[in-house]
């Protein structure tokens, strides 16, 4: 009686192929749950030692990508051992192969966005980076999915060589079209990655100059000495000179100033020691020489160089300021005169002249 009734068929199948899918299913079901509980777990320990986000990672895509797969090939074994019409397992193979390569594609994707992210937190320092990851991962995403969808249509028997003709073709009239936007963007990760310059530093590029404001995909702005802001195409820059004056250690300061001839080489001598007291008294200085270095049509030059231990323009300035200030008040304290343009003019007596 019993072995009457599971040899009952049904829609083809008799009850106990029904029974047998059944218990199947419930034994892929139960091996999963074993696997949820103790092995991934052990798994997950063992990986959360090196790295947390990792771990997170790999859960994730393990419930949520490997898991729905197992059920699917599940499901997929038991229609292959169950009698159904040509339609229905054609049917079948297409689900099972469209689903397979989205679940995998989503995997894929998983890893290439941990990773991009994690390469990324190491060098994000503000929304302009932000935005270029967002435009990176949206790149790479868009390219696997096209290869998935071509994959599909190959396997659906469509002649996709002439789509992908046309794709080259189109891409190529578009990428000529668009030249100048397209360099404009690749300069835009030629900046991220090689960091010429970066948001606040001061640049001077060709006849401009001024601090970075915006780096734009296609634009860089600029907010120059005077006020106005600059715009400049990201290949424009990228294909010029650029001094970053952000990026200066120190500054090289180089200037002069000129004694009165009637000056006295004993003065004279004192100048350079003098000069380098004043230098090696102000913070953030160091002193590299000071010399008399030539005689001027007006007066007595003497060179001096020091370094300033700073990049910023206006905290040079105010060293600057510092020296003159002692130059002036030392030299006052030692009788000598700073020089400005004079003329003398000897006039002889006009008698004596009559007479030569």
């Amino acid at each position: 009686m019993n072995k009457l009734f599971l040899e009952k068929i049904i829609l083809g199948n008799s009850l106990a192929n029904y029974i047998l899918a059944v218990l199947f299913l419930s034994l892929v079901f139960l091996i999963i749950k074993i696997f949820d509980k103790f092995i991934l777990k052990k798994i997950d320990s063992f990986i959360e030692k090196f790295s947390n986000s990792f771990s997170s990672l790999v859960k994730e895509i393990v419930k949520k990508r490997i898991y729905p797969l197992l059920y699917l090939f599940s499901f997929y074994l038991i229609f292959l051992n169950l009698k159904t019409s040509n339609q229905i397992s054609q049917f079948l193979n297409l689900v099972l192969m469209f689903l397979t390569v989205i679940f995998t594609v989503l995997a894929v994707l998983d890893l290439i966005s941990y990773s991009l992210k994690k390469y990324w937190s190491k060098k994000l320092q503000s929304e302009e980076q932000q935005k270029l990851l967002s435009i990176t991962l949206f790149i790479v995403k868009s390219f696997i999915w096209i290869i998935a969808l071509l994959f599909i249509l190959d396997n659906l028997n469509i002649q996709i060589k002439g789509l992908i003709t046309g794709l080259g073709v189109g891409g190529v009239a578009i990428a000529f079209a668009a030249q100048n936007i397209l360099s404009d963007l690749f300069n835009y990760f030629t900046i991220f990655f090689d960091k010429p310059f970066a948001i606040g530093d001061f640049i001077i590029t060709g006849d401009y100059r001024g601090t970075i404001e915006h780096i734009g995909l296609k634009t860089t702005r600029i907010r120059s000495l005077s006020g106005e802001q600059l715009i400049i195409a990201n290949t424009d820059l990228v294909n010029s000179r650029i001094n970053n004056y952000q990026r200066m250690e120190q500054r090289r300061i180089n200037f002069s100033f000129g004694l009165t001839y009637n000056t006295s080489l004993v003065n004279l001598k004192k100048v350079p020691l003098i000069v380098e007291e004043i230098i090696n008294s102000v913070e953030k200085t160091k002193f590299d020489r000071a010399h008399f270095a030539e005689y001027a049509p007006f007066s007595l030059v003497f060179q001096v160089v020091y370094y300033v231990q700073a990049s910023d323009y206006k905290i040079y300035m105010d060293l600057q300021q510092q020296i003159n200030f002692k130059l002036k008040e030392r030299f006052e304290e030692l009788g000598v005169s700073f020089a400005f343009p004079t003329q003398t003019i000897y006039l002889e007596n006009q008698n004596q002249f009559e007479n030569n």
